[in-house]
């Protein structure tokens, strides 16, 4: 198990990855909270299988993270969605893209008990599911 800190300015999803295959973690579940200078959330629109993206250049406290480690094609892939607030304290959230950190970004890493967690793709949605 890992317990994660990035510093503002940091990419999250980028450095979150490096981190990935400097450690050679092969499958984790991820949770974790903190602030962000601006993120890209997406909502996957099952009947035409692509992410819509939309991007919030705004100040917002990072209220969940949830997401795992899988791989593919010999990549780490990180399925990340988040729930953030803005100054208005309302709620908005998604699979995130990226995000650039804000103040910090504390995650914490649980490793699984496998060999490796696997993805393929799923013709009947589009989705890179987990190889279970």
């Amino acid at each position: 198990n890992y317990v994660v800190r990035f510093e503002r300015g940091e990419r999250l999803i980028e450095a979150l990855t490096q981190f990935v295959i400097d450690n050679d973690i092969k499958a984790s579940w991820i949770s974790g909270l903190g602030g962000a200078q601006w993120a890209e959330l997406g909502f996957y629109d099952l009947d035409a299988q692509q992410y819509l993206w939309k991007r919030h250049d705004e100040l917002l406290e990072i209220t969940s993270l949830q997401g795992n480690v899988a791989w593919m094609h010999d990549k780490p892939i990180l399925h990340i969605h988040g729930t953030f607030s803005g100054r208005d304290y309302r709620a908005i959230g998604g699979h995130v893209k990226e995000l650039e950190v804000g103040g910090t970004c504390e995650l914490h890493l649980h490793t699984v008990f496998q060999d490796k967690l696997t993805r393929s793709t799923d013709p009947v949605t589009g989705l890179n599911l987990f190889d279970l």
